[in-house]
């Protein structure tokens, strides 16, 4: 009980400033320390040994905190009071995850850049654009502006909106938009009519598209909307396909993919998808 007291004892808020952050310093420390000591002395075999106990264990506290039965006011078992330090924790190791992936993409563009291979401009793009977010977007942040904001911002804010608002926005909705062309292409292979199944996909696609346009509803605009076959207007016939026939047709994909979605992760939790890791460390 002492050790879990003081191990409890070290997810609990610091009492200021200054202890927070010579505590983040040693954990930094200690788990560079940690990390480097267990991958010198484990062979490959005891890492892989080491990655299939922790997610093994990760994942059985989740399970018994979900299905331990619980007691008490609030409801609770022995294990609720450690889910949030142990979130958090997975939210730091997590957050390296971010670091390796910054980490990797400067490997790979810097030896594009480095190499001078063909399109190595646009990894230069990648390097010049993340340190003017970077470096602007924390600058920003650490402004500790007024509220409200003053009529003349200053210079520094304004370089971030003209980043951020002004370029990436405008990029990203652009690079989306093209995706409606490739939709298009894909749709036009798709719809080719070949085969009964697709020109049954062709006709509900064509009767969905006219239902969500005013020419649409134009055209079975002159069935009245009280009559018995006001079923046949274009708009309520599209609606009807949406409803009753694509949504339960979604679910059940949705329905297979929670299957999948248990599986793999009974698999990975008992560490049967062994994934590339432990292919090259074999």
């Amino acid at each position: 009980m002492a050790l879990l007291r003081a191990v409890w004892s070290l997810f609990q808020p610091a009492p200021n400033r200054g202890v927070l952050l010579a505590a983040i310093v040693a954990a930094a420390i200690l788990s560079v320390f940690i990390l480097y000591a267990l991958h010198r002395t484990l062979g490959p075999r005891g890492r892989r040994w080491l990655i299939a106990v922790v997610t093994f264990i990760a994942g059985l506290f989740f399970g018994l905190e979900f299905f331990w039965p619980v007691k008490g006011e609030p409801p609770k078992n022995f294990l609720t009071d450690w889910i949030e330090p142990v979130s958090t924790m997975i939210a730091v190791i997590g957050a390296f995850t971010v670091g390796l992936g910054i980490y990797s993409l400067c490997q790979v563009h810097g030896r594009n850049v480095a190499q001078r291979r063909p399109g190595w401009h646009n990894s230069l793009t990648f390097f010049l654009a993340m340190l003017a977010m970077l470096a602007f977007g924390l600058w920003e942040h650490y402004l500790h502006l007024p509220q409200p904001l003053p009529k003349v911002v200053p210079w520094q804010k304004g370089i971030y909106e003209i980043l951020f608002n002004g370029l990436f926005a405008p990029l990203q909705a652009a690079t989306f938009s093209l995706l409606a062309f490739y939709i298009a292409s894909a749709a036009y292979r798709a719809f080719r009519i070949r085969t009964a199944e697709a020109a049954l996909m062709m006709a509900a696609a064509f009767i969905v598209m006219l239902g969500q346009v005013p020419f649409g509803a134009w055209l079975t605009s002159s069935i009245p909307v009280d009559a018995g076959w006001a079923f046949f207007r274009i708009e309520l016939l599209g609606e009807w396909v949406m409803r009753w026939l694509n949504m339960p047709a979604q679910r059940g994909i949705v329905f297979g993919i929670a299957i999948g979605a248990l599986a793999m992760s009974l698999r990975i939790w008992l560490s049967l998808e062994r994934g590339t890791f432990f292919t090259e460390q074999s």
